[in-house]
């Protein structure tokens, strides 16, 4: 068994209909569903996820970036 040797900190996430959005590597003020970015590139923000009814959830994940560029794409 392998150890994790990175730190985790609190990140806030959404899930919705049991589909988790995490924060995006790059810039923790997008979320990204599973798939992303090969097989599904559409981005979303917290009011687009609070808005189609998410809730939102606190998990232990790796730190993310707050000011990258991310390409925004909604399906």
């Amino acid at each position: 068994m392998t150890q994790d040797t990175v730190d985790r900190i609190e990140n806030h996430a959404y899930q919705l209909n049991a589909v988790t959005y995490l924060p995006h590597y790059r810039n923790d003020g997008f979320f990204v569903g599973p798939g992303y970015p090969t097989h599904n590139r559409s981005v979303y923000t917290a009011n687009d996820l609070m808005l189609a009814g998410a809730n939102r959830v606190t998990l232990m994940l790796w730190s993310r970036g707050k000011t990258g560029i991310v390409n925004q794409t909604k399906l």
